[in-house]
């Protein structure tokens, strides 16, 4: 019987000694019986150094007898070569008294006592490959050795795929076909988009710049390990739209690259592993494209960017997917399912909630810092509601109602605030010809910006709001008609003393003085940046 027959993975070895299974020729474990009808049986790691496929014979773990009288049943060769015998736990089981076609293989990971084969990692019990009759009918060789009798070789088949977890590995190899995750065939070469702040901007822009530059720095990192060939950070900021600067782009990119295009603000989270999608599709040398979500677009992949000798002047990242998509006839994809991939640094409040430290401290941000201590401390009360007003979506809420204890109130308003095309928009079409609108804006024109604290207040017990709606609807969806970039920088932080636009002051001295917590800021706040600053809520 197999030693250690109790115990899993274990090599197969014999246990009796000077077995005789031909008259008059004795034969010791492991040695080679030499001349007519001899059989020469080796176990892996032995002296013998060879294993039992060197002849088409059964695959068995003790010697047995061949009948003189005929020859052995010869199968015929897989196409992947014969069944290694004894590899692993694929065939650590002797011959039984019958063989059937209808008993599974490799189910159980342990030697059995007497049969041939056990059961598979898969649905199907018998593949057509099979032989259909591999049950012999003769009787097995006791475990006791006894008397001897002649005894037949069963006529058993090398396959390939019998080898452990077989099925585990099919899957990986399916999943490394799915859409995006191609073999690349090109270089891919990767623009990170940084704009020059300029030394005349304030503390609150330059706070952001230089978030960015070292966000900037960690995406190159980061695509350089995920095989990118060649990453630059391109900084300057000349007035040109977005649309030929990508236009620029095509034209200076090494022949038979790939290109992958991002801001410097883009996607902090990002991980090795992501970037290696975005090159993949970069790489593919195909009409393909990658986006962290098609309908804002922060990081693009594409794999054939000789299409961009054609792109029109579009004014920003968002409009590119839907182009390629309706105009170049790319397939496009994207990354949405992944939240982390949606939070960019659009305000210095997006970087103060991924790193409070880095904060100038010239900078008085205690009344933010108390703020967000108070909305985590609502987040985790059963009592309390929530109110998060302005882009944010359906993943967000689900996200709320699974991990905070409060209740939640949501007002979701002009999602699409940046995401339509311009070059494809029909001015017939009387959803596109509608202007931004907000219905706490409403509230806000009949009301007024001094009374937005009292009127968040008798919507909920605390809020996130993203005033960039609130501005749409005021002034229109282009932000050169908003109040600078350092007024609404100073908005989020919850600075209205410096705030030069009296709208936008009043509005945020309100939201400061009432004594519900409001936070201030635009969509990462009320999107995916609802995670991280309600981090500790759970």
């Amino acid at each position: 019987m197999p030693a250690r027959r109790g115990e899993a993975r274990r090599d197969v070895g014999q246990r009796r000694q000077h077995e005789e299974p031909l008259a008059g020729r004795g034969m010791g474990d492991l040695e080679q019986l030499l001349g007519r009808g001899g059989v020469r049986i080796g176990v892996e790691g032995t002296a013998l150094g060879r294993t039992l496929d060197r002849e088409p014979v059964a695959a068995v773990d003790e010697q047995v007898e061949v009948e003189l009288a005929g020859t052995p049943a010869t199968s015929d060769l897989s196409p992947e070569g014969p069944l290694e015998a004894l590899q692993g736990d694929e065939q650590g089981q002797g011959p039984g008294p019958w063989v059937r076609a209808g008993r599974h293989v490799e189910g159980d990971d342990r030697v059995a006592e007497r049969r041939l084969v056990g059961d598979p990692d898969r649905l199907r019990r018998v593949q057509a490959r099979d032989r259909p009759n591999a049950g012999v009918g003769e009787l097995g060789k006791g475990p006791d050795g006894g008397r001897e009798r002649g005894r037949r070789v069963a006529d058993v088949r090398s396959e390939a795929d019998v080898r452990p977890n077989a099925p585990r590995r099919h899957a990986l190899l399916r999943a490394r076909e799915r859409p995006g995750y191609s073999r690349r065939v090109q270089p891919v070469a990767v623009r990170i988009l940084h704009p020059w702040a300029g030394p005349e901007v304030g503390p609150l822009e330059r706070w952001l710049s230089d978030a960015r530059a070292a966000n900037a720095a960690q995406l190159a990192g980061r695509f350089a390990t995920a095989g990118a060939s060649d990453v630059e950070v391109v900084i300057g900021r000349d007035g040109r739209s977005f649309g030929e600067r990508l236009r620029d782009l095509g034209a200076e990119l090494p022949a038979g690259h790939g290109l992958v295009v991002a801001g410097s603000g883009s996607v902090p989270l990002l991980t090795v592993a992501d970037a290696r999608a975005f090159v993949d599709v970069a790489g593919s040398g195909r009409r393909r494209a990658l986006a962290n979500n098609a309908y804002s677009a922060d990081v693009l992949a594409i794999g054939d960017p000789g299409v961009l000798r054609d792109v029109p002047d579009l004014s920003g990242d968002n409009a590119l997917p839907r182009w390629l998509t309706e105009v170049a006839r790319f397939d496009v994809t994207d990354l949405r399912r992944r939240w982390r991939l949606a939070v960019d640094l659009d305000s210095p409040l997006d970087a103060w909630l991924l790193d409070p430290g880095a904060a100038p401290t010239e900078l008085d941000l205690r009344v933010l810092a108390d703020t967000l201590a108070a909305i985590r401390r609502l987040a985790g009360d059963r009592r309390a509601e929530l109110l998060v007003a302005g882009r944010t979506n359906a993943t967000t809420l689900r996200w709320l109602e699974r991990t905070t204890a409060s209740r939640t109130r949501a007002l979701v308003e002009e999602r699409g605030l940046r995401a339509s095309s311009p070059a494809a928009a029909d001015p017939a079409d009387p959803v596109r010809a509608r202007p931004p609108r907000s219905a706490l804006g409403l509230l806000l024109d009949a009301r007024g910006p001094e009374a937005f604290g009292e009127v968040v207040a008798e919507l909920g017990d605390g809020a996130l709001v993203d005033t960039r709606v609130l501005l749409a609807h005021r002034l229109g969806p282009e932000e050169a008609a908003w109040p600078a970039p350092g007024d609404r920088f100073a908005s989020d932080l919850l600075l209205p003393e410096r705030i030069a636009d009296p709208w936008l002051r009043a509005l945020t001295a309100s939201a400061a003085r009432v004594d519900v917590p409001i936070l201030l800021g635009g969509h990462s706040l009320v999107g995916p940046g609802v995670r991280i600053a309600l981090g500790g809520a759970r």
